[in-house]
């Protein structure tokens, strides 16, 4: 009886590594699509003259939040990162305070509440960048990877964020009233868009499964 219960453990571990070896042969290459997005748009838009005179906290808070919005969003919503609850509430709610921190600037430096124009332009800049990213996330199958739906809010708010940093290296504006519209509701916006293209992907990969059957 011990040997059968091994052999089915060896063969469950076995599909395990199996599906994750898939998952990572997925999410590698739209890691790159996404990155060379991100890389093209900061080209063509230009970097923010500012950039590297932010103070040296806002710049760390910045690196953190591409690595969380490129990286560990993502992963865990495609299913190469599987952490407990609570560190998922750590993560989630870390994500929103480096987004809000890292776009505004607060506490690292003063609030602005003045507003600069061009917050429609930096909306339509966090909306262009983002349907691309969408896109790659669809094609990739990164909305369908896992079974449960959480999956396409997490791979929403990866997407969503790495918009916001972009406009965030693009645009020099930190009033109140040019960053809440313009970065913050445009990547609320996004991030809305990107989990109705998840639940509707979501929902052909079922038609089609459950056709087939």
């Amino acid at each position: 009886m011990k040997p059968e219960k091994d052999n089915a453990l060896q063969a469950i571990m076995k599909d395990l590594r199996r599906e994750r070896r898939v998952r990572r042969a997925h999410f590698l290459p739209a890691l790159l699509l996404a990155a060379v997005v991100v890389i093209g748009v900061l080209v063509s838009v230009e970097v923010r003259p500012d950039l590297l005179q932010q103070p040296a906290g806002q710049l760390v808070l910045q690196a953190a939040l591409w690595v969380m919005c490129l990286l560990v969003l993502p992963a865990v919503g495609v299913g190469l990162l599987f952490p407990g609850r609570w560190t998922r509430v750590l993560l989630a709610t870390s994500a929103i305070l480096l987004a809000a921190s890292a776009s505004t600037g607060w506490p690292l430096a003063g609030l602005e509440h003045g507003g600069e124009s061009g917050e429609d332009a930096c909306m339509m800049l966090v909306l262009g960048t983002g349907v691309m990213l969408v896109l790659i996330g669809f094609l990739s199958g990164a909305f369908v990877e896992r079974r449960g739906m959480a999956s396409v809010f997490w791979v929403a708010a990866g997407l969503a964020l790495v918009a916001l940093n972009v406009v965030t290296w693009h645009c020099p504006a930190s009033g109140m009233w040019h960053v809440l519209p313009g970065h913050l509701g445009g990547a609320v916006l996004l991030m809305a868009v990107a989990v109705v293209v998840g639940l509707l992907s979501r929902r052909k990969r079922e038609g089609s499964e459950g056709s087939t059957r």
